[in-house]
C-alpha cells in the first residue's frame, strides 16, 4: 500500500513539476501571494531604486499579491523618498520590515516561494541565509556583477550578465500626469515643474543630471558641461532652449558654491566677455521659479534643482531626454542603455556592448568625450576637453550619425529582455519539490 501511495504521489508530483516548468514567468507571478524583496544599504539611491524597479516590473508582469520589503535601517530616509506609502505600507500591496525587526521575529516570518533583491554589494549573499524562500534571486543591474539563484543549490546565472535589470513600460502622457497629480510624495512646486516640463520637452532640448550631489566639484563639472551643451545645442537647433532637471539634492551651502561658480553671486562674475555671456545664458532655478517663467529663451540653459523624486518621475525625465543624460553607477546607466540614450557616467563607468563595431573615428569621438567629461572641468585653460564633449553631444544627438544610430540600436536590443524575466524562468525550472524518496519513510 505504501509503495502504491508513493507511486501515485510521485506521479502527481511529476505532473505538477511539468506544469510548473511549462508555465511562463507571468503565470508564475500571478500564482504568488507574497514576494519578499531585500533592499541593501549603500551611498546614493541606486540600490534602493533597483529594488523598486524589480517590484514595478513584477507588477507589470502580472503579480497582484503583496510585496514584503526587508530594508536596512540605515537607508530608511531614502526608502521614504522613493517607495510608496513608507512606512505604513498599503494593505494587500506592500508592507515594510526593518532588517533588525525581521531577524528578531524570524520564527514568525512566513515562508515564501520566491525572494529577490535588485542590487547589493555583498549583503544580498548573506540575506540568502534568512530569506526563508524556496528560491532567492539575487539580481544585479547591467554591468554590476553576477546574478545568482539560491535554492536547493547555488547557481550563478551567467546568461543574465549582459541583460538589463528591468525593462519598464513607459506610461502614456495622461496616465503619467494623473500619477503625478495623485502622488503625495511630490511637493506642489515639483508637480508644477513636472507639468511645465512635460509641455515644453517636445519643442526644446533636455537631459537630466543625476549623481553629482555628493561630489566635491559638482558646480565646476556642471558649469563646464553647461558650456559644452550650450555650444552643441546651437548647432543642433539654435531656436531651442535646454532644460536640465537636476535630480541630486544640494543643501544651502552647496547652492552658495554653485551660485558663485556660475557667477550668480555679486563679485564672482566672469572677467572675459565670452565667459560672462555663458554665465548670463545659464540659469540656476528652483522648480517654482521655472514653473513661473512665461517662456524659455532659445540658446539658454536652465538648470532646475528638483532633487529626489519618485522613480516614475525620475524615469520620465530620462525618457524625454534628447541630449546625452548623466548617470551615476550601474542602475541609472542600465535604464539609460535600455532606452537607447547616450550617457555620461559621473563615476567613470561605462558599459557599451558591441562598441567594437563602431568605426575608429566614432570610437575616438566617444573615448575623448568620456575622458573630457571625467577631467575637463579641472582644466579650465584646456579647450580640447570642452570641444571633445561638445562633439560627442552633437554626434550622439543628431539623426543620421553613426553614434546616434548605435545608441538607438543598442536600446532596441537591450529592451527585448531583462534579468527579472530570465531570473524567474530559472526559478521556475528549478522547482521547489522534495525528493520522492523523502516523502514516505
Amino acid at each position: 500500500m505504501h509503495k502504491l501511495r508513493a507511486f501515485l504521489f510521485c506521479s502527481i508530483l511529476l505532473l505538477g513539476l511539468w506544469a510548473l516548468a511549462a508555465s511562463s514567468p507571468e503565470d508564475f507571478l500571478h500564482e504568488q501571494k507574497l514576494i519578499r524583496v531585500y533592499v541593501d544599504a549603500a551611498p546614493g539611491f541606486g540600490h534602493q531604486s533597483a529594488g523598486i524597479s524589480v517590484m514595478r516590473r513584477m507588477r507589470e508582469m502580472g503579480f497582484d499579491g503583496q510585496f514584503e520589503v526587508v530594508y536596512q535601517e540605515a537607508v530608511e530616509a531614502k526608502i521614504k523618498k522613493i517607495y510608496p506609502s513608507f512606512p505604513e505600507g498599503i494593505e494587500g500591496q506592500i508592507r515594510y520590515v526593518g532588517a533588525m525587526d525581521y531577524v528578531k521575529n524570524f520564527a514568525q516570518v512566513e515562508h515564501v516561494n520566491i525572494a529577490v533583491s535588485g542590487a547589493d554589494d555583498g549583503s544580498g549573499d548573506s540575506f540568502r541565509k534568512v530569506a526563508k524562500a524556496y528560491t532567492y534571486l539575487r539580481l544585479q543591474p547591467l554591468g554590476w556583477g553576477q546574478s545568482a539563484m539560491y535554492g536547493k543549490e547555488t547557481k550563478v546565472l551567467g546568461s543574465l550578465q549582459n541583460l538589463p535589470l528591468t525593462n519598464l513600460n513607459s506610461p502614456k502622457q495622461e496616465q503619467f500626469k494623473e500619477l503625478v497629480r495623485t502622488n503625495s510624495d511630490l511637493s506642489p512646486d515639483k508637480k508644477e515643474f513636472v507639468f511645465k516640463f512635460a509641455e515644453l520637452a517636445a519643442n526644446n532640448l533636455s537631459f537630466p543630471v543625476y549623481g553629482v550631489g555628493i561630489q566635491t566639484y559638482a558646480p565646476q563639472r556642471m558649469y563646464f558641461y553647461g558650456k559644452a551643451v550650450k555650444s552643441a545645442a546651437q548647432k543642433i537647433n539654435s531656436d531651442k532652449a535646454v532644460i536640465v532637471p537636476v535630480l541630486s539634492p544640494f543643501n544651502a551651502q552647496e547652492m552658495d558654491t554653485m551660485n558663485k561658480v556660475f557667477g550668480k553671486t555679486a563679485g564672482f562674475e566672469a572677467a572675459t566677455a565670452a565667459e560672462l555671456k555663458h554665465q548670463k545664458q545659464m540659469h540656476l532655478m528652483t522648480p517654482a521659479e521655472f514653473a513661473a517663467l512665461p517662456q524659455v529663451k532659445p540658446g539658454h540653459v536652465y538648470f532646475v534643482f528638483v532633487g529626489s523624486v519618485p522613480q516614475a518621475v525620475f524615469n520620465f525625465f530620462y525618457e524625454q531626454a534628447n541630449l546625452p543624460v548623466w548617470v551615476a553607477g550601474k542602475n541609472a546607466m542600465s535604464f539609460a542603455v535600455t532606452k537607447g540614450k547616450p550617457y555620461f557616467n559621473t563615476v567613470d563607468d561605462y558599459f557599451l556592448p558591441e562598441k567594437n563595431k563602431l568605426s575608429a573615428a566614432s570610437i575616438k569621438v566617444l573615448e575623448k568625450a568620456q575622458q573630457g567629461f571625467t577631467a575637463g572641468y579641472m582644466e579650465f585653460a584646456n579647450q580640447g576637453s570642452l570641444r571633445a564633449v561638445t562633439q560627442f553631444i552633437l554626434e550622439a544627438s543628431s539623426p543620421g550619425t553613426e553614434l546616434e544610430a548605435f545608441f538607438h540600436s543598442l536600446g532596441e536590443k537591450m529592451s527585448s529582455n531583462d534579468k527579472v524575466r530570465e531570473g524567474l524562468r530559472h526559478a521556475i525550472d528549478s522547482g521547489p519539490a522534495p525528493l520522492c524518496s523523502q516523502v514516505f519513510n
